[in-house]
């Protein structure tokens, strides 16, 4: 069986699925948190999420995947079903999970812990796919998980206080 190998630009377009559906969460929880504060926040990430979907797809843009995919290692196709899993489970992969789960909110805490929680997936899943593209693109999706780190650092800086 050949095993599965993602570009840089399916690593692209899972990133911009990603964002686009960050963007719908941040929209929603704008409207569904009552501190002035979380709402400023979440207006920033949702502003930092059309940035990504711009900056992801001009990169897209820059990409040339016509070149020959390289054999990886043994496990590849255990690590394939692994990435695949992560994918499925990922709130934000699944198109309108962003609207669905805003719509679920309950709290100002409720909200900020499923941000923090759905930009830690998005970080491992990331992070995940490091070991299953192509050696030159490798740096783009460390870019991708240094753009999301800032959002993490955001959201538990607001937490813990630190924002204030």
């Amino acid at each position: 069986m050949d095993p599965v190998h993602f570009s840089g630009k399916e690593i692209l377009d899972m990133a911009v699925c990603i964002e686009e559906n960050g963007l719908d969460f941040y929209r929603g929880a704008v409207k569904a948190v009552k501190g002035n504060e979380l709402q400023e926040l979440f207006t920033f990430l949702a502003t930092e999420e059309v940035r990504h979907v711009d900056y992801f797809e001009g990169l897209k843009k820059l990409l040339d995947d016509s070149a020959s995919y390289n054999v990886f290692d043994p496990y590849l196709e255990e690590e394939s079903m692994y990435i695949k899993a992560l994918a499925d489970s990922n709130i934000f992969i699944d198109k309108d999970k962003g609207k669905d789960m805003a719509s679920e909110i309950k709290s100002d805490d409720d909200a900020l812990d499923w941000a923090i929680g759905f930009e830690k997936d998005s970080i491992l899943f990331y992070t995940e796919l490091l070991s299953m593209v192509r050696d030159k693109d490798r740096s783009l999706v460390r870019t991708i998980i240094a753009e999301e780190k800032k959002h993490i650092a955001k959201l538990t800086g607001f937490k813990t206080g630190k924002s204030h």
